[in-house]
């Protein structure tokens, strides 16, 4: 790579001096231009960069310092070394004030010679860096207003387009501050039912809240202001200035406003959807209800009807047959059947009737999972093949409710356990009934193959379900199926007595499902 030669242009019309200090000069490098007049000096200027120019302090056509003045006025202003024969005071001190680099008079050696022309080139090299850097500088802070002007253009105009897309939205969009509404969409205020000058007379969001539940959700909305909570998600019901009380929902997140802490938030009125989900969870009630206590009410009389006369003869001839020979011991087996299955038929009677009435009466939970569980060893697999354990609480007290709707849920999760364990090793089902000063508890537990985690959260949807459906049996198999309506029946028909169902499970163990009914504590039953 070619090492870069300073140029220097030394003016003088002297022949001898310009071949002198040419010679010099270029023996350490530069590349000299040399010339005897000012008119010269002009042109080579104009043709060549100089670093350093040495001229003398008299030319032909030139007074030196006036001809360096003249290139100062055309913006040449490389360093210039003046040498001349005279030392008089005068001219040194114009030459400084004209900025001269330096003003050397001869003799000259030529060590100081080389050094001046070495300042003076580092001089000139320094002078170019710094210009080319405020060059780079002016056109960098150019490019960066440029660019800045370009981005605030883009914002303005996302913002218009942001701006826009909030008040077209589907959703109500609001913004508090202050405990007011600094900004409402068009949604918004339709979901109030406010105008935008009746929203400036609203506080915020509690305006729409009844009396006793501004409080508790004041608290709320100060945790998230404050960062305690970093997000609100809330369904309330609210009271809207034209007489409507809308179900609402609610996201709130905290924001920067105008550089100051805000509450934004997206509101939804979800009332048309929770009606119309409430129809359907009645029409599926009233369904599913009308089908089982059809079922149960036909069976029952028609066992009422088709057994009790059989029985009643067979017991009359037992009894007969008992008088003529008293020491018959197998008189009295069929007499102990004939009285098991009286038993027995009235209780599916009685079952029958409870199971249609729609009426609360006081529910014996002990006596309800005995009898549920008597017609459960219909199921040969539960009879034979289950172990049961039994943990019932003395003295338990009554629920108040629909005698179906706990004996349904109570069948359900029982059929659910016998169904877990049937391809398990070992079944043991485990049924604990409790209480405490709130809660009637009632807990069971299988040993069979667990609920998945993946699953847990959907166990209570609506035909979901883990067991193959009866469309998907093929063929007639002892393999368990399902319908997926099981503990969704039992959470649609537990929910209006504040039930609280808890679930815990491990795959490939067993699961136990804990029901907490609560129950008043000073209502007494009697039995009729």
């Amino acid at each position: 790579m070619n090492e870069i030669r300073p140029n220097i242009l030394i003016i003088d019309d002297d022949p001898d001096i310009l071949a002198t200090l040419d010679a010099l000069l270029s023996s350490e490098n530069y590349n000299v231009k040399t010339c005897s007049s000012g008119a010269e000096a002009e042109k080579l200027l104009q043709t060549y960069r100089f670093s350093t120019i040495l001229i003398d302090i008299y030319l032909p056509d030139y007074d030196g310092l006036e001809f360096v003045t003249h290139i100062q006025e055309k913006g040449i202003t490389r360093p210039v070394i003046v040498i001349t024969g005279s030392s008089e005071i005068e001219k040194a001190r114009k030459a400084i004030q004209i900025g001269v680099f330096d003003y050397l008079v001869k003799p000259i050696k030529n060590r100081q010679l080389l050094q001046v022309v070495r300042n003076a080139v580092m001089q000139n090299l320094l002078l170019e860096e710094r210009a080319n850097l405020e060059k780079q500088k002016r056109l960098y802070q150019e490019q960066l207003e440029k660019l800045v002007s370009e981005k605030v253009t883009e914002l303005e105009e996302s913002e218009f387009k942001y701006k826009n897309l909030v008040e077209q939205s589907l959703v109500g969009v609001f913004v508090i501050q202050n405990d007011r509404f600094q900004y409402l969409n068009k949604k918004a205020y339709e979901i109030f039912g406010v105008t935008p000058i009746e929203a400036l007379n609203l506080k915020g969001l509690t305006d729409f809240l009844a009396e006793e539940a501004r409080k508790a959700f004041d608290e709320k909305l100060t945790a998230c202001l404050k960062g305690d909570q970093p997000n609100l998600q809330l369904t309330v019901k609210a009271k809207t200035p034209d007489g409507r009380e809308p179900i609402l929902n609610i996201w709130i997140a905290r924001i920067q406003y105008k550089k100051k802490p805000a509450l934004e938030g997206i509101v939804l009125d979800v009332t048309d959807q929770i009606e119309l989900k409430n129809r359907q969870r009645l029409l599926e009630i009233q369904l599913m209800s009308a089908h089982k206590m059809a079922a149960i009410g036909n069976l029952a009389a028609g066992i009422a009807h088709n057994l009790n006369n059989p029985v009643s003869v067979i017991q009359a001839n037992a009894e007969l047959l008992k008088m003529l020979h008293p020491e018959m011991k197998e008189v009295d087996r069929i007499l102990d059947q004939t009285k098991r299955m009286i038993q027995l038929i009235n209780t599916i009677v009685m079952k029958g009737k409870r199971e249609q009435s729609q009426q609360f009466e006081p529910i014996d939970l002990n006596k309800l999972i005995l009898q549920e569980i008597e017609f459960l060893k219909a199921n040969l697999f539960f009879k034979h093949k289950v172990k049961k354990e039994f943990n019932f609480k003395e003295n338990l007290p009554k629920i108040k409710g629909r005698y179906s709707d706990f004996s349904q849920s109570i069948n359900n999760l029982i059929d659910n356990a016998i169904d877990a364990m049937f391809e398990s090793d070992e079944r043991q089902l485990t049924i604990t009934t409790d209480f405490n000063d709130q809660y009637i508890i009632f807990r069971i537990s299988d040993t069979g193959s667990g609920i998945d985690k993946k699953v847990k959260d959907r166990i209570f949807e609506p035909f979901f379900t883990t067991k193959l459906t009866p469309t998907e049996l093929s063929s007639p198999s002892e393999l368990p199926c399902g319908s997926g309506l099981g503990l969704s029946m039992l959470k649609t028909l537990l929910e209006p007595y504040g039930v609280k169902i808890e679930l815990e499970s491990e795959k490939g163990k067993g699961t136990t499902f804990t029901l907490y009914i609560p129950y008043d504590r000073n209502q007494n039953f009697t039995d009729k």
